[in-house]
């Protein structure tokens, strides 16, 4: 029998669940990659001069220079302290 001029699949609608499965998989995906487009990353925009602890060089006026690389490169509080640590001359640390 020729079911062509039907509205009824053969498959028992696994074909149509098929699809929407993929549909919604594809908006899904659509949703991820917003997501992943709208979330900050961490950058290396602004740059920040090694500290070396030096008569003449101002340790606020480069924490605060510090703070706004920070900001722009989009650094994590979490991460800052070990970032500025990589900034320090030995002779900072002391």
């Amino acid at each position: 029998m020729n079911n062509r001029g039907n509205n009824f699949s053969s498959d028992g609608g696994q074909n149509n669940l098929i699809a929407q499965t993929l549909t919604a998989l594809a908006q899904a995906l659509g949703n991820l990659q917003l997501a992943s487009a709208q979330a900050p990353r961490k950058q290396n925009i602004a740059q920040v001069l090694k500290f070396h602890g030096y008569g003449n060089e101002d340790p606020i006026k480069w924490a605060k220079r510090f703070d706004a690389a920070c900001l722009t490169n989009n650094w994590r509080a979490a991460r800052q302290k070990d970032i500025v640590e990589s900034f320090f001359n030995e002779l900072a640390f002391q």
